[in-house]
């Protein structure tokens, strides 16, 4: 049986593939915290990043990436501060 060969060309192809899918894979995990936390925007952008990152850079990309966008949805909203009097403009 005589071994099957890559070129540089597929071989590159096949690790950038292989690293999206594993950029895809850790996406989900902001995307599925974004979708059940109502901030389904963020989550997609969350899984875009990691999906292209995770393609470009591998891990090195993917794994900030999901850590990053799994804090900014999880976090909690800052509340509005109350205006007071003070705030207001001078007439």
């Amino acid at each position: 049986m005589e071994p099957y060969q890559l070129t540089t060309r597929e071989a590159l192809l096949w690790v950038t593939l292989i690293n999206a899918v594993i950029g895809f894979g850790l996406g989900l995990i902001p995307l599925l915290f974004g979708y059940f936390n109502k901030k389904l925007r963020l989550g997609l952008i969350g899984i875009v990043v990691t999906t292209v990152g995770g393609a470009i850079l591998g891990i090195f990309i993917s794994i900030p990436a999901t850590i990053i966008f799994t804090w900014l949805v999880a976090r909690k909203p800052s509340a509005p501060a109350a205006a007071s009097e003070d705030d207001q403009p001078q007439v």
